[in-house]
């Protein structure tokens, strides 16, 4: 079993997540990082739909799931929502499997008109926010599908890089990097509504991809397009197409150019993909066209599989979950607003009960036990708070308390003494609110505060409003609570800094810093006894520059280029102390031994065979020399 694996990012291919263990794992050859984590070294680095995925994962625990990797993380969920049921089920079984010969020609790639990209694309955007978030960037899969020439995150222009999916050693995984060579993809020659119809197919590429839909028969598809083409005009009440409607009012939404790009241009044929997808199927058709329909239909894929009106999180009445009230576990909640998460973009319902108790949970239910769960209780309610007050005067305990209402002690404490019950148990103190906004004593303190907040600033007019509120910070705090708009109509403006002719010449910048780094690495670890590996994040401490060389390394190509050759891998570090602590030893005059050399260099005894064979190595040499 392997000790580490990295976690996959967002929408990260399982080849790059591979990638990244070969280089993080040390190993300088990839059969050994094949044979590491697919239990062979003859497996194929594949970057789409790769197979012995069970092996994988055998061998990193059960932390990880095989269907989560091949849903996740594979271009797998992108062709098998339009494969028959059982083409679906013998391709997800050969990714499982180790024999995946068959998969691409059971998936109908092989024999697909449209071809898949032959080199990995980027988007620059993507690798910039990368690098701020996590340090290195990814091979993301909706950049890699066929037809997406746009970022649907940032609507930027994809880059095709030079890294090859068919790379010459066929077991590489070829780690991402913000350095790789890419050129911008040229879309000069397409005008606004084109570019806009790009956008719209990789934002539904990346819906295909995030889908867990999959046909129920093999002509669940087909039957949805004829409902709904019937319902606009292109087919007649027996199914049978209206061919010159259709292709004429699909020839004026798709241009002949964009089909051409698209690689499914239209003959009005009987053979033409675009009659033939609406026929009983024989065969399946390419994501790609079927994203074509979907968008020319005004459909997406819950129309498709008739999920539009389940919602995230079934279909209602819900059930209460506040444990005080006589309705517990009933279906009987009605009110259900549903927002999006700011982190994750999932769907987040907050659901009300008319016992006054409101919680929300992040979606979408996966199963029937997702309707028991609360993620966070946002007001308890009522029923709640008088349950809890019958409670503590028929005398029960803090800890019986709070089993009976599914809460911890420190909510009981709370309410109870908002409540102002009289507790056996010490409660916390609780801020008295001014009841009644109107009243006179608020408006007198809220005038004291204001004239506190104006005199401050005829005092000090220089300073700036965030020094004023250092300054007398109970005072900003109330009016900030009372009335914020006075107190923002009635403090110091922000002065703007002219920032005019303080542009930067990264030219001279970049030699500048280059000459500083190589100050640094001539000194690196003199005069220590505790080595530091050498690295872009310990170069910019060692700097101060740590985030100069992180956010504007595509300025500095002269530094990064030399940062690039002197840092260490895992390998080259482990060696490099294990050379410090020969030397080491030699001085003092102590004896070389290999037990020693381990313990001293802190290297663990599955250190990899390279830097064993680097051990030996040096403890025979010294040995001969003696």
């Amino acid at each position: 079993m392997l000790h580490w694996f990295p976690t996959p990012y967002p929408d990260e291919l399982l080849y790059s997540v591979c990638a990244r263990y070969h280089v993080r794992s040390g190993n300088t050859s990839p059969k050994m990082t094949t044979e590491e984590l697919f239990g062979k070294s003859t497996n194929r680095a594949v970057w789409d739909l790769p197979a012995n995925v069970n092996t994988l994962v055998s061998r990193t625990g059960s932390y990880w799931d095989a269907d989560q990797l091949i849903n996740n993380h594979t271009m797998y969920p992108y062709y098998a929502t339009f494969l028959f049921p059982k083409q679906a089920k013998e391709v997800r079984k050969s990714m499982l499997e180790g024999d995946g010969s068959t998969i691409h020609t059971r998936i109908g790639v092989a024999a697909s008109s449209i071809k898949l990209k032959t080199n990995l694309w980027a988007c620059s955007d993507c690798i910039k926010e990368d690098m701020e978030s996590y340090g290195e960037t990814y091979w993301r899969r909706v950049h890699q599908a066929p037809g997406v020439f746009i970022c649907p995150k940032h609507e930027t222009v994809l880059e095709e890089t030079t890294v090859s999916v068919k790379a010459q050693n066929q077991h590489e995984f070829v780690f991402a990097t913000p350095f790789v060579e890419r050129k911008r993809v040229d879309i000069n020659a397409l005008n606004k509504l084109e570019v806009q119809l790009l956008t719209k197919i990789a934002k539904a590429t990346e819906s295909f991809l995030n889908n867990t839909h999959l046909q129920k028969s093999d002509n669940t598809i087909r039957t949805k397009y004829l409902e709904v083409l019937k319902q606009k005009g292109y087919a007649s009440v027996n199914g049978f197409l209206k061919r010159d409607r259709l292709y004429q009012n699909f020839g004026a939404i798709f241009s002949d150019r964009i089909l051409e790009l698209l690689q499914s241009s239209i003959l009005f044929s009987e053979t033409d993909w675009l009659t033939m997808i609406f026929q009983k199927h024989r065969k399946s058709f390419h994501p790609i066209r079927h994203i074509l329909i979907l968008l020319f239909l005004k459909m997406d894929l819950d129309d498709l599989f008739d999920k539009r009106n389940v919602g995230p999180f079934g279909k209602g009445p819900w059930l209460c979950l506040n444990s005080a009230c006589l309705n517990y576990h009933k279906p009987i909640v009605t009110s259900l607003t549903i927002t999006r998460c700011y982190d994750t973009g999932n769907p987040v319902g907050t659901f009300r009960c008319d016992c006054g108790f409101v919680f929300s949970r992040r979606g979408p239910d996966k199963d029937k036990k997702d309707r028991y769960r609360i993620g966070t209780i946002k007001e308890y309610g009522h029923v709640w708070k008088d349950k809890l007050t019958q409670l503590v005067n028929d005398g029960h305990s803090l800890s019986e308390i709070s089993r009976e209402l599914e809460a911890d002690r420190a909510t009981i404490k709370k309410y109870a003494a908002e409540l102002d019950l009289v507790v056996p148990w010490k409660l916390p103190k609780v801020k008295t609110k001014i009841a009644d906004g109107h009243s006179d004593d608020f408006e007198k303190q809220l005038n004291e505060r204001k004239n506190k907040w104006l005199e401050l600033q005829e005092e000090y007019p220089e300073k700036s409003k965030t020094e004023l509120r250092v300054m007398l910070p109970e005072v900003y705090a109330y009016l900030y609570r009372n009335d914020c708009d006075w107190l923002r109509h009635n403090s110091p403006v922000k002065k703007r800094i002219q920032t005019t002719n303080l542009r930067i010449d990264w030219e001279q910048r970049d030699k500048e810093l280059l000459e500083q780094v190589k100050k640094v690495v001539r000194r690196w670890d003199m005069d220590t006894d505790k080595l530091t590996k050498i690295t872009v994040t310990s170069i910019g401490k060692k700097l101060n520059e740590l985030s100069l060389l992180q956010k504007k390394a595509d300025k500095l190509p002269k530094t990064m280029g030399y940062i690039d050759k002197v840092s260490e891998d895992k390998v080259a570090f482990q060696k490099r102390r294990v050379e410090f602590w020969i030397e080491k030893l030699k001085e003092d005059g102590e004896p070389i031994l290999e037990w020693m050399i381990y313990k001293k260099a802190g290297l663990r005894p599955t250190v990899s065979h390279e830097v064993k064979r680097f051990v030996s190595l040096l403890v025979t040499e010294y040995e001969s020399l003696k």
